[in-house]
């Protein structure tokens, strides 16, 4: 080694030399891949449970509704009951309207008619139109039902004892409205009631009143007829002639219980 002057060696100054270190060269360190990692199997999805779909309901054809009696038309059925509202447009020949085995009962259409006799009469009358029905029908040999005494009844004054009398050529006062009868007296209400619904049933000197009328026509419809409007077309009972045309229908209606008042 070569030293410039006045240079001490190293090893003068640091004493001993230290031998040269071989420089650490690493060996080479071989990576091996890492394995890519084996893609874990995705878990199958739960199977959806199918449920069968519930059977559609099979259609419900609606019953039929029953066909209303066409006009003119009725089929006699025993039993029926009042039906406030149904009303029926009969007309043609007596045949045509419905027979007294289909008319409502008595306490029936008594008890239909009853809010029309409270607003007009007062309960003394009212009991005295009732017992008046009552004993007029059993003077008819069962010929004039009480059922039609209270439709005429209700037909001509709503069961108004008060209702004015009419005189259009004849004089017709009271509760059926008859052929120069009497009215209602105040003073002695029950006695001329029950002469009104004589007057009407049994008739007048004058007129004819309902007995005589079914005597004579066989029918209580053609006797409804002839007591309306004095004349009959047995053809056709709607034929008012000069009078009311459905006079005959509504007597019809009432005692089936479908028209009140």
């Amino acid at each position: 080694m070569l030293l410039y002057p006045g240079a001490a060696s190293c090893s003068s100054i640091f004493g001993t030399t230290a031998p040269a270190t071989a420089p650490v060269v690493a060996a080479p360190v071989t990576l091996s891949p890492s394995p890519s990692p084996s893609p874990s199997p995705s878990p199958s999805p739960s199977p959806v449970p199918v449920t069968a779909p519930a059977p559609a309901p099979k259609p419900v054809t609606p019953a039929p509704a029953p066909a209303a009696p066409a006009s003119g038309s009725f089929v006699a059925t025993p039993g029926v009951t009042a039906q406030p509202g149904v009303l029926v447009s009969y007309s043609g020949p007596a045949a045509n309207f419905p027979s007294s085995a289909s008319w409502s009962s008595f306490a029936a259409l008594w008890a239909l008619n009853l809010p029309a006799f409270q607003y007009n009469d007062d309960s003394a009358d009212i009991a005295s139109i009732q017992a008046a029905i009552s004993t007029v029908a059993g003077l008819t040999a069962g010929l004039v039902d009480p059922r039609l005494i209270l439709a005429v009844i209700m037909q001509e004054s709503s069961g108004n004892v008060h209702v004015p009398t009419t005189d259009n050529g004849v004089v017709n006062p009271g509760l059926m409205q008859s052929h120069d009868g009497v009215a209602y007296d105040p003073d002695h209400p029950a006695a001329s009631i029950l002469q009104m619904v004589k007057d009407g049933t049994l008739g007048t000197a004058s007129g004819d009143g309902l007995l005589q009328l079914v005597r004579q026509y066989g029918n209580v419809y053609e006797a409804c007829r002839a007591y309306n409007s004095g004349s009959v077309d047995a053809a056709n009972l709607s034929d008012g002639i000069t009078s009311t045309g459905s006079y005959v229908s509504d007597i019809a209606n009432r005692l089936m219980g479908a028209k009140s008042g």
